[in-house]
Parts: structure tokens; C-alpha cells; sequence
């Protein structure tokens, strides 16, 4: 990044939407305010290896806060942007953060200072400094730094030094802090950088969770590689406003707002009709036969090129440009499995998505689908420096620089990831003879959202457990838009007050958990599980693989 600052000094780096038009930060400005932001909190009594921690939806001074705690030796923090004050409570005290970071009012009422024995300060970044020391304040702290400490703290960073703390479910039953290393961030970004050679004229859109590894690379590592710009989205709802601003060249995106977009485009080819809706079929079959040549590789003939020509001509290139994708030459999906069906659909607008596998302990993107190397179901080749394997019950299994440290304060689960170098990933898969890996199911005990959204079920289950008249609670949502859970009852309820009790004590639980971890659809077992059905083991764990395939057709009816 400070390198950028010399060789892109007056080019953009940072975009905020102000007042109608977009303020431009450029890489100096960015550099200035990094290094102005790193003395402020060692005038703050940050040490290295300390904690802070950002409780902010995705703001320039997000990624400053952030960039400028790692180039000080201390370790960031990031915190969902809609966690209740139960989770940013529990992230907080598990990481024994010094400093918070908040973007907003609402954030700032779910923290109580007093409550955290290891939080010194609050700084609001948006406000006036009613909900902590205001962001102009904290700045202007820089000149009480001792002159030359933010050069020297920069100067002793080693590759294996921790550099930010992300809490994620391991299936474990609850959150737990994967710590990623300098050398980590670096390696990763480097090999996407490497794998798709970006440059400073592409540029993206901020607008997933920064608390996140995949949205991370895309804002903060590989931008400060490749020296191309960030704009930041006012928020999640107005996303599709800023993308047709911005038009990014590079969009990163979860299958739930890929299906998202899917829909709003078929909606308008289904009101095309005579010579249009012809057009339409016409063009998207023939930049559908064109990918399908491309992913595997296969020559594409002159006729085939001049049909995709003509197809962007008449109808592809308008459509994408209504959306705000006009511009995109590399297109991701990531956090969760795509639809390939979905996949297929952008083919016919000759775009290309490309898959993304990777967890948050692999620091983000291990394996891709690539041109030549593509077949829609499965997620691809390993990334440069990534080595796959599958373990003899079919486990991915994960090796090379981008694998994390460990688990914060918990030496048992570390062992339980990491094995003779290999990163225990908790997934299972198969290797096609095309060397493709696909995702097959998986092993630990958490649900994925199709919006990407990593669940620890076992926290939702017990709390709902503890209410007297639930016998058993099995939350599903994999691969769906919510999240469901199926019910059973104790005592004779009929069905009818069954779901009134079950409703009552799901309302009560969610006001506990983050918007994308509440449980938005109910459904009731037709009876309770038992160990001899397979459904428990002889411990009383319930085993969720085999309820949710024995109650299938009740998982089915919760999202119809």
C-alpha cells in the first residue's frame, strides 16, 4: 500500500458516495491517513499484538482502521455489521480488544464500555463524538505518537507476526477466532493477483461484510497489490444504485445476490416478445454455446466469435449495462455453492462466474474455476501454492502459506484443524478425472446460507431448547436465502398451539443473534428423534445429515 502511494500517488484508491457525487481518496491520501491512524493509536496505548476491533458496515475508514492497526504490530477485529450486542459482546471480551471502532449510533448503544475490562476506547467514526472519541478526534491524537514509532513498529513486522483475528463457526458450537499472519494475507492476495493479473485500471465495489476473508482481499489485500481503486456502497440496499455509478470491471459476489440478480433479468426477457424475445433467445444460446467452448478449453470458431459479437451488439451488452455489470471481466461467487443453474444463465450473457472455494482459515480462496478449466458444479483448481488432497473419508484437505496460525486461546481445535500440515477443512469432496474439485457435503456441524452466511446451529438450537415445552430443534437453511428450524414438542399440544409455542420461543432467541443468523421460517417434526432411528447418537447429539435427509419433505415445505 505505502508503495502505491509512490507509484499511483494521485491515482484513486478510496470512493465514498457524498453528497450526490463520489470523493475520491487517492493513494497518498490514503497512505497519509494509514500512517496519521497507526500514531493515533499508539498515542492510544496500542502495543503490538493488542487487539482492535471494527464494528462498522464498509467505509474508507473501515479499511484505514484496519490497515493501519497491522502496520503497527497490533491485531484487528472484525465484527459483523448487524451483530447484536450479545455476539459483539462475546467478540469483544474473547479477543480482549483495546480499542473499538463503530460506525454508527446503533452500533455504539450495543457496547458498554464499563462491561469489557480490556476496552480503553470507543471511536465513532461517523458521529460528533457523543458515542466515543469522534474519528477527527482519535486522528488528531497522531501528534502525541513519539516521533518515528509508526516507521520502527512498520519496520519490526515479521512474516509470521499474527495480523487480524477473524471469528468464524468451526462447528464447535459457537464462534471462534482464526488468527491469520502477515505472510497469510500476503500469500493469498498474491496468488489471486498472480492467478488473474488485475491491474490499476480495474476497480470494485465494497458492499459485502469486511468482517469477512473474501471481502477483505477484494477491498483491502488485493487492491494494495495490483494499485486498482475501492468504492465503498451506502449500504446493502442500495447496492444496485451505486454498481450502475461505479460499474466495476471485478465483482465479487454470494449466490444469494447472484439468484438475486438472475430473477430481476429474466423478469424483463419474460415481457420481451416478438422480434425482441427472439433476439434475446437467439443471443443468449449463442454466448452460451461460446463459454461452454471456453471453459473447457476447446478452439472457438470464427462463425462462434462473430455470433458472440453480434449477440453483446443486439441484446448482452445492454442488459449487463442496466445492471450495473457492464464492465466486469471477472466475476466471482463465492462463500456458499452457486446454482449451476444460475451459473448457466450468465453464460448466456457472456459472462463468465467464476467459483470461489476457501474458508476463512485458508485465508479466503484456495481453489477457483478458471478459462479452459471450468465445469459448473464443481469449484475448480487449486490457486497458485495451494495444495488439495482428500483424506480417506473424502475430507478436503487444504496445504501451503495461506493456512492460518490457529485457533485464539484454543490449542485443542487448533489440533483438531491442523495435521501434519494439512488443514482439516471439514468439507467433503471428490476429484473428477478432469482433476475438478467438487463439493460433496460436509463434515462439521455448521449451516451456509446461500447469502454466505456461516451458522453455528448449536448455539440457536440449545437456546431454544431451554424453553420447556420444545423437546428437539434442529436448525437447517443450507443453501437457502434463511434460515428454518424443525421442531418437535413436549406434552400433548395439538399442532396449532405446537407452532404458537414454537414461535414465541424462536422470537425470544433471535433477538440474541445478527439479521442473517435468526430464524426466519418454523416448521414442527411429526414426532421426537431418537437414537434408534439414527437421528441421535447414544450421547444425545443429533445427528442434522440424517435428520434433514429423513425430513426432507419438511425441510422442502419450510421454503416453499
Amino acid at each position: 500500500m505505502f508503495e502505491n502511494a509512490q507509484r499511483f500517488a494521485e491515482r484513486p484508491a478510496l470512493l465514498r458516495r457524498v453528497d450526490g457525487s463520489w470523493d475520491v481518496m487517492t493513494w497518498s491520501e490514503y497512505a497519509a491517513a494509514v500512517r496519521r491512524a497507526g500514531e493515533a493509536l499508539i498515542a492510544s496505548g496500542v502495543d503490538v499484538g493488542d487487539r482492535v476491533a471494527i464494528f462498522s458496515y464498509n467505509t474508507p475508514e473501515w479499511v484505514i482502521f484496519d490497515v493501519a492497526a497491522m502496520a503497527i504490530g497490533a491485531v484487528s477485529v472484525g465484527v459483523y455489521f448487524s451483530s447484536s450486542a450479545e455476539e459483539v459482546a462475546e467478540i469483544l471480551d474473547q479477543s480482549r480488544s483495546r480499542v473499538v471502532l463503530v460506525g454508527s449510533p446503533a452500533q455504539a448503544a450495543k457496547i458498554r464500555e464499563e462491561a469489557h475490562p480490556a476496552l480503553d476506547l470507543i471511536v465513532d467514526a461517523a458521529g460528533d463524538g457523543d458515542h466515543g472519541l469522534s474519528w477527527d478526534a482519535f486522528l488528531s491524537r497522531s501528534g502525541e505518537a513519539p516521533s518515528g514509532s509508526f516507521d520502527e513498529r512498520l519496520a519490526r513486522l515479521a512474516p509470521n507476526d499474527p495480523a487480524t483475528l477473524m471469528f468464524t463457526a468451526a462447528g464447535t458450537g459457537g464462534s471462534i477466532g482464526a488468527v491469520l499472519t502477515h505472510d497469510n494475507l500476503v500469500a493469498a492476495s498474491a496468488a489471486a493477483v498472480e492467478q488473474f493479473n488485475p491491474s490499476p485500471d480495474d476497480r470494485v465495489l465494497s458492499y459485502l461484510p469486511l468482517s469477512h476473508i473474501a471481502e477483505q482481499m477484494f477491498t483491502i489485500h488485493i487492491p494494495a497489490h495490483a494499485g486498482f481503486p475501492v468504492a465503498f456502497a451506502q449500504s446493502i440496499g442500495r447496492v444496485r444504485v451505486d454498481l450502475l455509478d461505479i460499474s466495476p470491471t471485478i465483482f465479487f459476489s454470494v449466490p444469494l445476490v447472484w439468484s438475486g440478480f438472475e430473477r430481476a433479468i429474466r423478469g424483463q426477457i419474460a415481457e420481451l416478445t416478438g422480434v425482441r424475445a427472439r433476439v434475446a433467445d437467439w443471443s443468449m444460446r449463442a454466448c452460451r454455446a461460446d463459454i461452454a467452448k471456453r471453459n473447457v478449453g476447446e478452439r472457438r470458431s470464427w462463425f462462434g466469435r462473430w455470433a458472440v459479437a453480434l449477440a453483446r451488439r443486439l441484446f448482452v451488452d445492454r442488459v449487463k449495462r442496466a445492471a450495473g455489470l457492464g464492465d466486469v471481466s471477472l466475476a466471482f461467487s463465492g462463500a456458499a455453492s452457486a446454482d449451476p443453474s444460475t451459473l448457466e444463465f450468465f453464460a448466456g450473457l457472456d459472462l463468465l462466474i467464476r467459483e470461489v472455494y476457501g474458508l476463512t482459515e485458508a485465508t479466503g480462496p484456495s481453489v477457483i474455476t478458471r478459462e479452459g478449466a471450468t465445469r459448473f458444479g464443481s469449484v475448480g483448481l487449486p490457486f497458485p501454492g495451494i495444495d488439495v488432497a482428500l483424506a480417506a473419508d473424502g475430507e478436503i484437505l487444504l496445504r501451503g502459506r495461506p493456512i492460518f496460525a490457529g485457533y485464539l486461546d484454543d490449542p485443542e481445535a487448533t489440533r483438531r484443524a491442523l495435521r501434519d500440515g494439512w488443514l482439516h477443512t471439514g468439507d467433503l469432496g471428490a476429484i473428477g478425472t478432469d482433476g475438478l474439485l467438487t463439493i460433496t457435503g460436509r463434515k462439521k456441524d455448521i449451516v451456509i446460507t446461500n447469502g454466505g452466511k456461516n451458522v453455528c446451529p448449536q448455539a440457536l438450537e440449545r437456546l431454544l431448547r431451554l424453553d420447556d415445552a420444545i423437546a428437539d430443534a434442529v436448525v437447517v437453511g443450507d443453501g437457502y436465502d434463511q434460515l428454518g428450524v424443525l421442531v418437535s414438542t413436549n406434552g400433548g399440544r395439538d399442532r396449532e398451539e405446537a407452532l404458537v409455542r414454537a414461535e414465541a420461543a424462536v422470537a425470544h432467541v433471535n433477538q440474541r443473534f445478527a439479521r442473517a443468523e435468526q430464524i426466519r421460517r418454523i416448521g414442527l417434526l411429526p414426532r421426537p428423534l431418537t437414537v434408534e432411528a439414527g437421528e441421535r447418537t447414544e450421547d444425545g447429539v443429533v445427528v442434522r445429515s440424517v435428520v434433514v435427509e429423513r425430513f426432507a419433505d419438511a425441510v422442502r415445505d419450510l421454503y416453499r
